[in-house]
Formats: structure tokens, sequence, C-alpha cells
């Protein structure tokens, strides 16, 4: 089978078809759109009031309100990808449905990859629905196009990572309940737990002996935070951009003696290895619930069965 023939097989998923109009058809849709972008405009709104109430410049207003805005979408991504994602598969299981996806046509990855893609696919739908709104405050100023695009590329890769973790629990817990505490709880690990990890290191280079080197270097940690990389994107931070080699140094071993980093190898900002990092997270779980899910299901032969026996068993 070609490479794109199972891309095409994966766009027409069944269950991205099925979950995806089931979804839509409930009330809950339209309710919950229209409460995501009244909280993210009433957020703009806001900002730009107290800006405007400080007679300050155009740029800064737009600039503050692009950000807070920004900011306040990534915890709503943060908080609704898990839930959204972490009963797709354990909400079969509860529903005694599973069962009939097991021995379905649909391979474990197209069933993975149709839960993936479906429970996500809502969550997409609001950051798109959002554009206007960060539209109409870009054009006070402040913030290029570049800034606009990765703003919304790390809100989107944060999405994948998270709904994928919640996947994967899905996979591995039989109930909801302990899946959905459990895709939270590492939600919380990657947005809160870096930031906590970061600040312990930075205040133990402080006391350090090295505590007299100017500037201090960032820590590892805080390049695998999304609001660390969303805030690099929207204001300049300085010593974010390290090069490969040099994160690797931050990594393993913390900032050297000098205070200087290795330069040798790509320089490379905090948004490009948040993004990585969770695009690998996302792998690694979808992969690892595709073998649970394969391993759940019962030996099928791929081969068509000789015609003789297909006549019998008919």
């Amino acid at each position: 089978m070609s490479l794109w023939t199972r891309i095409s097989e994966g766009l027409e998923n069944p269950i991205i078809v099925k979950e995806g109009v089931s979804r839509m058809r409930t009330w809950r849709a339209p309710v919950v759109a229209t409460l995501y972008l009244g909280l993210v405009g009433a957020v703009g709104f806001a900002f730009l009031e107290i800006a405007a109430s400080t007679n300050a410049a155009a740029a800064i207003v737009g600039s503050n309100s692009f950000a807070a805005m920004a900011f306040f979408q990534l915890g709503l991504v943060s908080l609704f990808a898990p839930a959204l994602a972490a009963g797709a598969i354990s909400g079969e299981r509860e529903r005694q449905t599973f069962d009939v996806l097991l021995v379905s046509r649909v391979s474990a990855f197209g069933i993975v990859w149709g839960k993936l893609v479906a429970s996500l696919a809502y969550m997409l739908l609001l950051i798109l629905t959002a554009l206007p709104l960060f539209a109409a405050v870009f054009l006070f100023g402040g913030i290029d196009f570049e800034q606009f695009i990765l703003a919304q590329v790390i809100t989107i890769s944060t999405a994948v990572c998270l709904g994928a973790i919640a996947l994967f629990f899905s996979a591995l817990f039989k109930r909801s309940l302990p899946a959905t505490v459990a895709s939270y709880a590492a939600g919380f690990a990657l947005m809160i737990g870096t930031a906590v990890l970061s600040a312990i290191v930075n205040l133990g280079q402080a006391f350090a002996a090295r505590a007299d080197v100017s500037p201090q270097p960032v820590a590892a940690e805080w390049y695998t935070n999304p609001f660390f990389a969303l805030y690099s994107v929207l204001f300049s931070t300085a010593g974010s951009r390290v090069s490969v080699r040099g994160w690797i140094q931050l990594l393993l071993y913390g900032p050297p003696a000098s205070g200087s980093l290795p330069t040798g190898g790509p320089v490379v900002e905090p948004w490009h290895i948040t993004v990585a990092v969770e695009m690998l997270i996302a792998v690694a779980c979808t992969i690892a619930a595709v073998q649970l899910v394969r391993g759940r299901r019962a030996f099928r032969p791929r081969r068509p069965l000789p015609e003789s026996r297909a006549a019998e068993v008919a």
C-alpha cells in the first residue's frame, strides 16, 4: 500500500465523520463556541479599554491586548483539549461499543487516528473562529504578521499534544474519570510543572558561585513550556536564542561557569523547541495508544478467504 493511499484512507476515516456529525448536532457545540468567543473577545476588549484609558500609543495598546488574548486562549486550550479527548476510547468501553470497533475493518491506527482527529477538530474549529478577533486587535499595530502566525502555531501544537496525551490515557484506562484526571495531571506537568521546575533551577543558579555572571542563562526547562514560548514570540526575551549545543548543555549540565554557552550548530528559539517537543510527545502517545488498542484486538487474517470457503461461510 502506497503512502498516498494510507494518507487518503486516514482522511476518509469513517470514525471522523461519525464523531464530527454527532458532535456538531448537539446544542453544546454552538453554546461552547459562543462562550469561547465571548470570553476571548471580553479579555481583548477589557485590555483595550484599560490601555486606552492610560492614553498609551496605539501600538502598545494593540500589543498588550493581543498578548492578553493569546495567553488567555492558550489557557482555554489547555483546559478544553484534555476534556475533549479523554473519553474518546474509554467512553466506547463504558457504552460497550468498543468491541464493535475492534471487529470492524478499521485498523488499530485508524481507530486511534479517527478518535484523535475527531476530538481535536472541534478545538481547531474554535481556534479558527477566534482568528477575526485577533485580526481586529492586529490592526492597532505593535504585532507583526510573523508573531500573529507563530502565536496560533504554538496554540495548535499545544492542543495536538494535550489531545494525544489524553487519548493515550483514554486507551490505557477503562473508565473516563481516571483517564480525565491523568490527562489533566499530565497537562499540568507540561504547562505549570515545567515553569515551577525552571523557576527552581534559576533560583539555584542565582545562589550558585556563578551568580555574578550577567545575563543569567535561561533554564533549559523553560524551552519546553508553551507559555514561555508564546512570551518569547510576543516580547523580546534576552538570552532566549541559543544553539542546539547550548540548549543540550543547559539541559544536561546546566550553565557553564563562564556563563557563555556553546555556539556550534543551528540557532533555535524557545518556540522551536516547544513545538518540536510537543510533536514528539504527540507522536509517542499516538503510537502507544495504537499499541494498546492493537493489543486488545483479536487476530484477524488480512488475506481474503478462498472462494469455496467464502461460499461455505455465506
